[in-house]
């Protein structure tokens, strides 16, 4: 099989097909497959199964897994350093509270 001949690289494991077009895998668009469908990515291990919508695990939930589902029982706080807007896990990391991410739960999410 040839494959055809692209001015630029198809990007993301896409094959080049024809001239100058791209055949995308699953997940991406674009004239050179360089859009995810999820324009806001998925959190915490959840994947993208079409245009921003998101498949979550078990333990979290919300347009995009942002929301844990379960409660680690409450102990000792052990996180070396305070969580702003979470509650503090015994493996000394942050579990936030929707509307907010990072390693200690301090940054504001834009899209919630």
């Amino acid at each position: 099989m040839i494959l055809g001949i692209c001015t630029e690289k198809c990007l993301n494991g896409g094959k080049c097909i024809q001239k100058d077009v791209c055949e995308c895998p699953k997940g991406y668009f674009g004239l050179r497959c360089e859009f995810s469908k999820c324009v806001i990515p998925c959190l915490n291990g959840g994947k993208c199964k079409g245009i921003n919508i998101c498949r979550c695990s078990n333990e979290y939930k919300g347009n995009h897994c942002e929301i844990a589902t379960t409660r680690v029982p409450s102990q000792r706080s052990t996180c070396s350093k305070p969580c702003k807007h979470g509650t503090c896990q015994p493996n000394d990391t942050c579990l936030c509270e929707p509307g907010w991410y990072g390693k200690f739960c301090h940054k504001s999410k834009p899209w919630a």
